[in-house]
């Protein structure tokens, strides 16, 4: 595509990297860029602005800093994807908070197998009898990786809501609530556990990110119809891509002991 070179705005006092800054801003509006596209390289930008390589670069860094884009080393530069912010108690899906944030969201199915127990550790929370299936899906904003999900099922919770093999390969961003509201399912209530650690190598893989990177690791415990349990699901989401937002209340009197308790019974509600 040929490029029309701008005229940069050189305000007095405004510092040429701080125009080239501006006119990259009015480049993302002008072209619609969404979450996750890429912007033109820097070698495009110098000549587009008629700048230095280190003026480019310079605006980008600040650009970096304010969060609206974000640089890949051997990638390039792409409009940043904005922070997921979980407002808890509230009871929404990542589907329902990826389209808030104005984009896309997708899945890629990454295993679907059933369930080992000598090496399956969150399979402890179902009863040693209950055949169980492990799915493992890469969620997606705008088909870049913002978190993994594995979730442990019943074998009788999957053929009730269909959410089989070849169902998740046809559909990797198949809704299992939805199915199961569908089906009749009432889904209750659900419990949360939220712990920061880095991300091993499995998972910086999938998530194309480097080992060690700050993740938050999430399990939550889902139950149905009579506090049955549904599923177990631990999710590792991107440090730098979610904000979890518990709303609290001081009731002094009735906690006893002065202190906070949250709307959710320190009990984190949320459903994806």
């Amino acid at each position: 595509m040929s490029l029309q070179r701008p005229a940069l705005d050189r305000r007095p006092g405004l510092a040429l990297y701080a125009a080239v800054e501006e006119a990259v801003e009015a480049l993302i509006k002008e072209r619609r860029l969404a979450p996750g596209d890429a912007l033109p390289a820097e070698q495009e930008l110098q000549t587009l602005f008629g700048v230095s390589r280190a003026t480019v670069r310079q605006a980008l860094g600040q650009l970096e800093r304010r969060r609206i884009v974000e640089r890949h080393q051997g990638r390039g530069t792409f409009l940043a994807i904005p922070t997921m912010e979980l407002s808890l108690p509230q009871l929404t899906g990542f589907s329902e908070q990826v389209r808030a944030r104005g984009m896309r969201p997708t899945s890629r199915l990454a295993e679907y197998r059933a369930v080992n127990r000598s090496r399956d550790r969150d399979a402890h929370f179902f009863p040693a009898n209950t055949p169980l299936v492990r799915i493992t899906r890469v969620r997606c904003a705008n088909d870049i990786p913002i978190g993994i999900l594995i979730a442990y099922l019943p074998q009788e919770i999957v053929e009730r809501a269909g959410f089989t093999e070849a169902s998740l390969r046809a559909d990797p961003s198949l809704s299992l609530y939805r199915q199961l509201e569908a089906a009749g399912v009432r889904i209750r209530w659900a419990e949360e556990y939220l712990r920061a650690r880095t991300a091993d190598r499995a998972e910086a893989r999938f998530l194309g990110v480097k080992a060690g990177t700050p993740v938050m690791d999430v399990l939550r415990l889902t139950r149905y119809d009579s506090d049955r349990l549904m599923e177990v699901v631990r999710t590792v989401l991107l440090g730098d891509r979610y904000t979890f937002i518990a709303y609290l209340e001081r009731h002094p009197a009735a906690a006893g002991l002065g202190g906070l308790v949250t709307h959710a019974r320190e009990e984190e509600v949320a459903r994806r």
